[in-house]
């Protein structure tokens, strides 16, 4: 839906006409803004849990406005897109911002293979990823539970492989999200050469042992490795977080996406790059 508000524990998320979370920037605002930033990604981009003021799209254009008066970042973010669904928002968001810079975030769930169902709603694949986040949604218990867990005993052991879904691990062409995920990076990347438009990824690490008990360590190399192969610039956010508690970047303890503390930390790093990418 467009234009409306919808209000969830104490945020209100507002989203323009044109189905994303972001203010409506007029025509001639995006003909004068000499550069535009277009983010794309999941509910870390979106801002679950966050007020507008504390998204990163708001924080990374701010920091950017220091250099660049004429600058503008536009968040794309949908809280359950995958690789291929942000490639088909760059797709229809493009004519109507004009982008000059596409921000792509990568989260370790973009490589799980997904299903749609009858309604039309698609969801992972993985029964263990679906139940997890039923009961964590459902049941405060659960939530509590979940917390002490990934605060006290996953943060120093790391999480067991059992607890994950078999997509994360032993990546190859036989898995069909890494198949599907390689090739909208590969589609995300082509449509920006073929419209001068330059690109990067942000690669986000799940908020856990940010050490080498990391439990997605196999996935998160294979990733930098794809996307060095095809000559496409990222930001890895591993270590920029690895010096803080998981638990100091979280919204809630109930909610592991990013608060404002992180985004300030991600927007830093990612600032830091894009400079040095928009000088070329």
């Amino acid at each position: 839906g467009t234009n409306r508000q919808v209000q969830s524990e104490g945020i209100t998320y507002k989203i323009n006409s044109k189905g994303i979370r972001n203010r409506e920037i007029e025509e001639k605002e995006i003909v004068s803004a000499n550069k535009r930033i277009l983010a794309l990604g999941d509910s870390f981009v979106w801002g679950d849990g966050l007020n507008e003021d504390a998204l990163i799209t708001t924080k990374i254009e701010r920091m950017l406005q220091l250099q660049y008066p004429g600058v503008v970042a536009i968040n794309a973010g949908i809280s359950v897109y995958n690789t291929e669904d942000e490639y088909k928002q760059l797709v229809r968001l493009s004519p109507i911002y004009r982008p000059n810079h596409i921000l792509v975030f990568f989260f370790t769930n973009d490589v799980l293979a997904t299903r749609t169902n009858a309604a039309g709603n698609r969801h992972d694949e993985s029964r263990v990823q679906n139940l997890k986040e039923f009961l964590r949604t459902k049941s405060k218990f659960f939530a509590f539970l979940y917390y002490q867990y990934k605060t006290k005993y996953a943060v120093k052991i790391g999480v067991p492989q059992y607890l994950l879904p078999p997509d994360y691990f032993n990546l190859d062409d036989s898995k069909p999200g890494w198949i599907t995920f390689k090739q909208s990076v590969l589609k995300i990347r082509d449509y920006c050469i073929n419209n001068f438009t330059t690109l990067q990824f942000i690669i986000i690490p799940t908020l856990t042992n940010l050490d080498e008990n990391y439990p997605y360590k196999e996935l998160h190399n294979k990733v930098k490795e794809f996307l060095s192969q095809s000559d496409i610039p990222f930001v890895d956010l591993f270590h920029t977080f690895a010096h803080y508690q998981p638990s100091e970047l979280w919204v809630s303890p109930e909610n592991c996406h990013w608060n404002d503390k992180a985004t300030s930390i991600a927007a830093e790093e990612i600032v830091k790059n894009l400079m040095g990418n928009m000088e070329k």
